[in-house]
């Protein structure tokens, strides 16, 4: 049958078998090479009036619907079957994107070969055949389909090496990668596109003395290359040498002062030194180089505020924001913050916050929301904004969750708070965070049993749970008289977190309920050391106090409450102690 009648058929398929583009998953599965070109979506277009082979109609049919119904086997080899009758490329490639996919690895083998054999010059087809050489251990074959890609691009071309580099770092086996990028390479002794090349291959599979090794010998041929000496550093700084990185790109800058390229990369070294100030007058150095660059006026933005010089910062991230559709909603997450801690504007931060739509923070941006209108003592709307949000799995489903839940502890409304957690364990059963979550809201609202047996089920699970361990123990002493088992429990996060200041409370609170003072005193004051927490001084004084020294006892509550004017903890201790 002829290409023609082939592609003609696969405009039919679509508009017999509703959906049936819909599982093609497997097309765009490549065995971890780069992101070529998928397969063309199949478009329902209208019958083309040509004749197709009654035959190789049913045999396409029969794989669309195995590939619907999971039956990727079936698929395959009516696929592969059909590509080495028609000779139609598109049914090689089908048949070996559809195998790759089913790791299936010897059919996607052969199905590669015939890509290959009937579109020699394709370069997508080479790099999935070489993948499977790889995977194969044919380090050989793998070789030379990579030196057939070389081969086909133009010799003024340096990007070929950095392709064939990204496309073995996606390879399972590392070492098998970095072996046959050193085949390649072998014969390229002076080739700086091939060893710059190698060098980031290296990087990636963590064999930095090949890095290094590469990556002087293209310096030493190339003094003036500006991506060799950034890629120096950046060895360099992976082995614990920041400082030789930092001196190496200043010198560079130094000697190539209208790179903004370089400049760039030594500015983002300072910032991982946190050498700020520097950090800053390069990146504007850049901005003058090249003005309105959406990712300078960004670095800009963050480092000034990093040194809290928040007008300067604020500035930067409008004019992003103002000038740069792609960055509106990562620009407008950072001045939301800036209004929110910097201005203590909550309206002005609700209005940059609902700009972040998209990206990494529209989540926490969506949730900042929601924290400013319970501040504002809106609580039921903060619940509603909430509920406005659709959760991308379950991490986000259970962060969603835990700051309903906070938020309502926040308010006082601990019994709502319970039926969030409760429909939380519905949704994620025995996940740990909730079940702590619902064990301290269970304990406000004594329900020590349910308390008790989520923390529990979180030690059946992580019986090194340190936080488990010390909620138990410290609930038991303080809230029961089962002072054997709260001892048990202390006992062992102390051994797990022995400089806690969590468990130190916990352990003085227990021998004080057990009427050992002089050694709850030792505890406490151990633990107000290690973190001058209220609730901490609070048991001191309650300690000091029943021991007899009410001097000692009020100093500690009076510089105590200086530093959280207003503590409830701190207030309700001295009542109750004036009232004895």
């Amino acid at each position: 049958m002829e290409g023609s009648q082939i592609r003609a058929l696969l405009v039919i398929v679509p508009v017999l078998l509703t959906g049936c583009a819909a599982p093609m998953a497997a097309r765009d599965a490549l065995v971890s090479a780069p992101e070529p070109a998928a397969i063309p979506a199949l478009e329902s277009k209208p019958v083309v009036a040509t004749s197709v082979e009654p035959e190789v109609m049913y045999r396409v049919l029969v794989a669309e619907v195995a590939m619907q119904r999971g039956q990727y086997d079936v698929a395959i080899q009516h696929y592969l079957e059909l590509g080495r009758t028609t000779r139609d490329v598109r049914m090689a490639e089908r048949a070996a994107r559809v195998a790759v996919y089913a790791h299936d690895n010897e059919n996607a083998l052969d199905a590669a070969k015939l890509w290959v054999e009937l579109d020699a010059a394709n370069t997508e087809a080479r790099q999935v055949l070489t993948a499977l050489y790889i995977r194969n251990g044919q380090l050989e074959e793998a070789q030379r389909q990579l030196e057939e890609v070389l081969a086909q691009t133009r010799a003024d071309d340096e990007n070929g090496f950095m392709l064939i580099a990204g496309l073995l770092g996606r390879q399972q086996d590392k070492q098998a990668a970095l072996q046959v990028m050193q085949r390649l390479i072998a014969g390229r002794p002076n080739d700086p596109a091939a060893l710059l090349a190698f060098s980031h291959l290296a990087v990636r599979t963590g064999a930095l003395d090949l890095a290094e090794d590469a990556i002087k010998r293209v310096v030493e041929l190339q003094p003036k290359r500006v991506d060799a000496l950034v890629q120096q550093a950046r060895i360099l700084t992976m082995r614990g040498k920041a400082a030789e990185a930092l001196a190496l790109l200043e010198m560079a800058v130094k000697n190539h002062p209208k790179d903004p390229d370089l400049r760039t990369a030594y500015a983002r070294l300072l910032v991982d030194a946190k050498q700020f100030e520097k950090a800053l007058d390069q990146f504007k150095a850049v901005n003058k180089q090249m003005p309105n660059q959406p990712e300078i006026l960004f670095a800009l933005g963050m480092v000034a505020v990093q040194l809290e010089r928040v007008d300067e910062g604020e500035k930067y991230l409008l004019e992003l924001n103002r000038g740069n559709k792609a960055y509106v909603a990562e620009s407008a997450y950072y001045l939301g913050r800036i209004a929110e801690e910097f201005r203590k504007d909550p309206d002005a931060a609700i209005k940059w916050y609902s700009q972040v739509d998209r990206g990494e923070s529209a989540l926490e941006a969506q949730i900042r929301i929601a924290f400013l209108m319970a501040q504002k003592g809106d609580l039921d709307q903060a619940r509603a904004q909430l509920r406005t949000i659709t959760p991308r799995g379950p991490a986000q489903a259970l962060r969603i969750y835990a700051v309903e839940g906070q938020l309502l502890r926040d308010g006082g409304r601990n019994e709502e708070a319970l039926q969030v957690f409760n429909a939380g364990l519905e949704e994620l059963p025995d996940n740990t965070d909730l079940l702590y979550s619902r064990a301290m809201v269970a304990e406000k609202l004594n329900k020590l049993d349910i308390m008790e047996d989520d923390l529990k089920r979180i030690l059946a699970r992580e019986p090194d749970n340190a936080d488990a361990l010390n909620a138990l123990g410290y609930t038991l002493a303080d809230r029961t008289r089962r002072y054997d088992d709260a001892m048990r429990y202390i006992q062992r996060a102390m051994e797990l977190r022995p400089d806690s200041h969590f468990v130190l409370d916990s352990m003085g609170w227990l021998q004080y309920r057990l009427g050992n003072y002089e050694e709850a005193v030792r505890y406490l004051r151990r633990a107000l050391e290690a973190n001058p927490d209220s609730e901490i001084a609070a048991h001191l004084t309650e300690v000091l106090w029943v021991m007899g020294d009410q001097q000692g006892a009020r100093t500690v509550w009076k510089q105590a409450l200086d530093a959280s004017p207003g503590n409830k903890f701190l207030l309700e201790v001295m009542d109750k102690l004036d009232h004895k």
